[in-house]
């Protein structure tokens, strides 16, 4: 289909295209899960993607190194580091400094975890502050205010609902905007989860595929769990695989050799191509 699709192309156009756009399909995301110990990063990956990601333990449940993990669907594949929390103690804070200034140019996401009853933030800012904003990955921020079912009054939650009170709503609500107000950031980046009871995770995937780059949104969405895939979340990957192709046609015209008047016809065949190669994007990813 795709070497079809491309068929209208000059051959050096068709075979470059044709490896560029396989590169872009079988691109790995990177998602670096972080924030300090016990604010369910592990169990909000499993809530997210396919299969059993993180060991969730009630034990040892801080990670103390980067762990890599994997999901993979046929011969694509999703990249998660679980990055250690910060706040533990000086030292190891000195430590993860280091590791996170080399970590965050490979991240496309970071999801930043907070607990929702989490009144302590200093070590938090002062990363974000002085590693994630210097690193210049402000944009690639989203703040997961997790375990909100925790959030006073925790006993007034609907468990059977999977919801919270009116009153805990309330202070859900103050809690995002203050979050906001500390870190400096739109309250449309702090959104408020419970990845046990599965409350507000589709606001979360929303927010997450748009904040991706172009290049990392369709591999993300393959690896989400079938609840999350919504028409929203497909049109958002879909236009930014669109996004993809169409850079690409642009740079193969500027680095091939090709003559004035072909360039110009790819120029005007360059919108049908994206089109029709958008038309089979669930072939690809889903």
């Amino acid at each position: 289909m795709l070497r079809h699709t491309l068929s209208i192309f000059p051959d050096e156009v068709k075979t470059l295209l044709f490896q560029q756009i396989l590169d872009a399909i079988d691109y790995e995301p990177v998602i670096g899960v972080m924030g300090k110990c016990g604010g369910g990063k592990s169990k909000l990956c499993n809530t997210l993607f396919k299969g059993d990601i993180c060991a969730v333990s009630d034990v040892e449940a801080c990670t103390r190194e980067v762990q890599e993990l994997k999901i993979k669907l046929g011969h694509r594949s999703l990249k998660i580091l679980d990055i250690p929390g910060v706040g533990e103690s000086t030292r190891r804070d000195e430590e993860y400094e280091m590791l996170y200034r080399k970590l965050m140019p490979e991240l496309d996401l970071i999801l930043w975890v907070i607990k929702g009853d989490d009144r302590a933030f200093s070590s938090d800012e002062y990363f974000y502050n002085n590693v994630i904003i210097p690193a210049g990955c402000k944009s690639k921020v989203l703040f997961v205010l997790n375990q909100v079912d925790k959030v006073e009054p925790c006993h007034e939650w609907d468990r059977a609902g999977h919801l919270p009170s009116p009153a805990q709503q309330c202070n859900i609500e103050k809690k995002t905007i203050y979050l906001a107000e500390q870190f400096n950031v739109s309250e449309r980046t702090v959104i408020a989860v419970s990845a046990s009871e599965g409350y507000n995770i589709l606001h979360l995937v929303e927010a997450a595929i748009k904040t991706l780059p172009a290049k990392a949104k369709s591999g993300v969405t393959g690896q989400l769990k079938n609840e999350y895939v919504t028409e929203e979340v497909q049109t958002e990957a879909r236009n930014g695989f669109g996004d993809v192709i169409s850079a690409l046609i642009e740079s193969s015209i500027d680095i091939l050799p090709i003559p004035e008047g072909v360039k110009s016809v790819i120029h005007k065949g360059k919108d049908f191509i994206v089109d029709s190669i958008k038309s089979i994007w669930n072939y690809f990813f889903l």
